[in-house]
């Protein structure tokens, strides 16, 4: 369903500025799955858990923007053009200097590099800020962490990607909340 800046909240609307990222949004089963990981990490790595609802993998991320450009937003991501892919988790790690433990590829599904490359290419031309850090696909699973060793994932975690989303982040002192402001399918070209 793509949301149109008519439907922002209230909340939202009365803001100067949205703190936003586009992001791929797992169904309920790879939810599960990848919460599971999360649970297996914390067992041997402490630290915060990534709160179930909130887990994903960020595409392109923002930071603050201005609310009134959340309608060239929507308008910028229908014209991007992708397919549906597979995203199989093969791995766990852990990055030691901001102590983040993660699930990732083995290697990133040309679609997904597709889709990333075009979001930014759009972005960049309607001179949106954007990080220009090489894109590492990953799922942030634990934050805080101390990992002394890691635990496998014994069959990968199959991630069918049919859409991408854009959110709204919104942190206070129990983590961070988010909010999908719009959605766009992943469609078949013809």
């Amino acid at each position: 369903m793509l949301m149109g800046a008519d439907a922002l909240s209230p909340q939202l609307e009365a803001q100067k500025t949205a703190r936003l990222f586009f992001a791929l949004w797992p169904d309920g089963k790879t939810r599960d799955a990848l919460d599971k990981a999360g649970q297996q990490l914390h067992a041997v790595c402490g630290g915060r858990r990534t709160r179930r609802e909130t887990i994903h993998i960020t595409l392109v991320f923002l930071g603050n923007v201005p609310v009134e450009r959340i309608d060239m937003l929507h308008a910028l991501a229908a014209q991007v053009s992708a397919t549906p892919f597979e995203l199989v988790l093969t791995k766990l790690g852990w990055w030691k200097h901001n102590r983040v433990s993660w699930a990732a590829p083995d290697s990133m599904p040309p679609a997904l590099a597709a889709l990333v490359n075009d979001l930014e290419r759009a972005l960049n031309a309607q001179d949106f800020q954007i990080d220009a850090r090489p894109y590492l696909p990953h799922v942030t699973l634990i934050r805080k962490a101390n990992c002394l060793g890691m635990p496998s994932l014994e069959a990968g975690i199959v991630w069918k990607a049919e859409e991408y989303v854009l959110v709204r982040s919104v942190t206070d002192a129990s983590g961070a909340a988010y909010e999908v402001i719009g959605c766009w399918p992943l469609a078949t070209t013809l």
